[in-house]
């Protein structure tokens, strides 16, 4: 530290006799400016200019020393900016973590499932596989660029992926895409308000009763969901991108259609229990615009706060195809806009069912988010991928009506 004072203090004094000596010159011009007004004899004059021209170049090549200071200054500085700059950046890379939300993940994950060579992956991946996947090894070992776990456990479906199933899943069936949906990994108790007191008009000074509210909890725990999908060899024989885009049809298709099955028809047994269990239909009508009237009067007030009816294909095909007396067809434009509630088609529900509600009184909770496992055979060069999750799911009680045509019975 004492050689840097010191060599300091030395540059300090350079820069101080520096502006002395330009101080210096400055008030010689100036007084031979005033002498040169006044001089006479030209012997003195022509000396004088002499010595003017010498301290013009004099003060020329100190200040030019000077800029080239300050530019080898300023260059140390951003030579010393551009090294913190690299070194941040490295540090940044050292910290970062990838999760399953990382679109390194994503491509590892699916070339990883594919059983691609170790040299078809990026740093980025073999690290991002490293910090995502989790093992059912006994003993830890750190990620690291060029090291990573064994998957004995499965590849977990990355974030992206997993959204991208749900929105497919979401687009086949309205009554799935409205459910209100959460991700609490383990058992749940949903406290909902089961009765209460209306309020009250009072006159001033007038104490306000004790409320009557009456809360009953729904449970929800959590039943596994499992569908295999095998392809041969030559198929998996694909791009990353065609994998992804494969693996997320074939989930969705399977998965998918099992899932919201079970939202709308579950018993509960081994799956989550549907909106239309336990749930009396309501048969009153002659024709189906008269049952879906019927079934969204069959709700409460409370009930019919945000509520639509979804209806079948069969139901919507009956509706279309509804005559008038004078033979037309008045509805062949769709299924009529009724005020105060939307109907939706949703090909989901069977026969002729009809179903109202507010679909937000439905919870579907998934415990564990999908993920796949692989199992590979030589035997007819087959490979079968396995989907795995668990879900469970109930409505709240009272706030569904379920209407069908007298004579159906359902499934």
């Amino acid at each position: 530290m004492g050689k840097i004072t010191a060599l300091k203090s030395v540059k300090n004094n350079i820069r101080r006799l520096v502006m002395d000596r330009l101080k210096e010159i400055e008030s010689r011009k100036s007084e031979i400016k005033s002498q040169l007004e006044t001089l006479k004899d030209v012997e003195e004059v022509r000396k004088l200019n002499e010595e003017v021209d010498a301290l013009n170049t004099e003060e020329t090549e100190i200040k030019e020393a000077q800029e080239r200071d300050e530019t080898a200054k300023e260059l140390e500085e951003d030579s010393s900016k551009a090294k913190e700059i690299e070194k941040e950046e490295e540090r940044k890379m050292e910290k970062k973590k990838f999760n399953l939300s990382s679109p390194e993940y994503r491509s590892a994950w699916a070339k990883k499932m594919m059983n691609l060579s170790e040299d078809k992956f990026t740093e980025d991946e073999k690290r991002a596989l490293g910090d995502a996947v989790i093992t059912t090894s006994t003993e830890f070992v750190a990620s690291t660029e060029n090291v990573q776990g064994i998957n004995n456990g499965g590849l977990f479906i990355p974030t992206s992926v997993r959204n991208d199933l749900m929105e497919l899943i979401s687009k086949q069936s309205p009554i799935f895409n409205d459910v209100r949906k959460l991700q609490v990994a383990g058992n749940i108790d949903l406290p909902y308000l089961f009765a209460a007191d209306d309020a009250n008009w009072y006159t001033e000074l007038n104490d306000t009763k004790n409320e009557g509210i009456e809360f009953r909890n729904m449970q929800l725990t959590g039943w596994e969901l499992a569908k295999d999908i095998v392809i041969t060899w030559k198929l998996e024989e694909m791009a990353v991108d065609s994998f992804i885009d494969f693996i997320l049809d074939e989930l969705a298709n399977k998965m998918g259609t099992a899932l919201i099955n079970a939202v709308i028809y579950g018993d509960g047994e081994n799956k989550p229990t549907g909106v239309t269990n336990s749930l009396t239909a309501i048969t009153d009508g002659d024709t189906a615009i008269d049952r879906i009237l019927n079934t969204y009067k069959g709700l409460s007030d409370d009930a019919r706060i945000g509520a639509k009816v979804y209806i079948s294909t069969n139901v919507n095909l009956e509706v279309v195809s509804y005559k008038d007396k004078n033979n037309n067809y008045p509805f062949l434009a769709g299924v009529p806009s009724v005020s105060g509630f939307s109907i939706v088609v949703d090909p989901y529900l069977k026969n002729d069912d009809i179903v109202a509600g507010n679909m937000r009184n439905y919870i579907l909770n998934e415990v564990v988010t999908p993920r796949v496992e692989k199992e590979r055979t030589v035997k007819g060069r087959k490979v079968t991928y396995g989907g795995y999750a668990i879900y469970d799911g109930k409505a709240r009680p009272n706030y569904f009506t379920l209407g069908r045509k007298s004579t159906s019975t359902g499934e």
